[in-house]
């Protein structure tokens, strides 16, 4: 039996479909190529450079920023500060007189003895005798006198806050001119002689043991342990802490980079030396 009818309907039906197929390429091609050329006369029209598309640009990474030192734009100032470890109980364990010197690019310490006498308000007194009769101001005012230098920052500590902040920089290592075996009431200290390490603790019996050249000498170390646990980049941590620890007169703004008073201390920490040290005269 034949089927015509049947083949000749399947074969209309592969020729619709074909027919379909080839619309839809000739149509795909033709949208794809409209929108190519269409892209590219814009791309052209902003002037971008179409040899990019086949060969791109080499890109080369940015170089990491480079965080600079605060210290290098620091102008240093001239300046005096005036340190004092005092409290009612004790007295006056010492005073000293830590200056920026710009000049010369140095710190210079000055230690004076408490037990050293001077006309103050027209008395004939010792430092001790002034601080407890005229408080810090007067403290202030004789050691300035004493030493003619003016007194632009003060900082006044507690000997307990002084062992409280070594604790924080970390040891203060000094030079014992000679072995130490001392055992007294109020306190003891036994040292070796030589270079040592001193906690807190330490640091302020030695002060306490020592005349006035041996307390610059201490100072000077101090100073250099102080400055040198500060990080540059950021100094508020210890400088707030050391303001909260004692009575001072600094100020955030001596704190600020690179024109804050503390910034042309930072930039002396190498230089740091005894200008003088004077001891208790009749």
């Amino acid at each position: 039996m034949r089927r015509k009818p049947k083949l000749r309907f399947t074969s209309e039906e592969k020729v619709r479909a074909k027919r379909t197929r080839a619309f839809i390429i000739a149509f795909s091609a033709f949208v794809l190529v409209f929108g190519v050329a269409s892209v590219l006369l814009f791309l052209h029209s902003v002037d971008y450079d179409l040899h990019n598309l086949v060969s791109p640009e080499e890109t080369t990474a940015a170089p990491e920023p480079t965080t600079a030192n605060p210290l290098s734009g620091v102008q240093l100032q001239s300046a005096n500060v005036f340190y004092a470890c005092a409290d009612e109980t004790d007295g006056v364990l010492l005073l000293a007189m830590v200056s920026a010197n710009s000049a010369d690019e140095r710190i210079e310490v000055r230690t004076l003895s408490p037990s050293q006498r001077v006309t103050y308000s027209g008395e004939t007194l010792s430092f001790s005798e002034i601080y407890k009769k005229f408080g810090l101001a007067g403290l202030r005012e004789s050691v300035s006198e004493a030493l003619a230098l003016p007194v632009d920052r003060y900082i006044r500590q507690t000997p307990a806050q002084l062992r409280r902040g070594i604790g924080e920089i970390g040891d203060v290592t000094v030079t014992v001119p000679e072995a130490i075996a001392y055992r007294g009431e109020a306190y003891s200290l036994f040292l070796d002689a030589g270079e040592q390490s001193l906690t807190g603790d330490l640091f302020v019996k030695f002060l306490r043991y020592s005349d006035a050249g041996v307390q610059a000498q201490a100072v000077c170390a101090l100073v250099r342990q102080l400055l040198g646990a500060f990080d540059v980049n950021d100094v508020s941590d210890l400088f707030n802490s050391v303001c909260n620890q004692s009575d001072t007169n600094f100020s955030v703004l001596d704190s600020a980079a690179p024109n804050g008073l503390l910034y042309s201390y930072l930039a002396l920490q190498d230089s740091v030396a005894v200008a003088s040290a004077k001891e208790e005269t009749a």
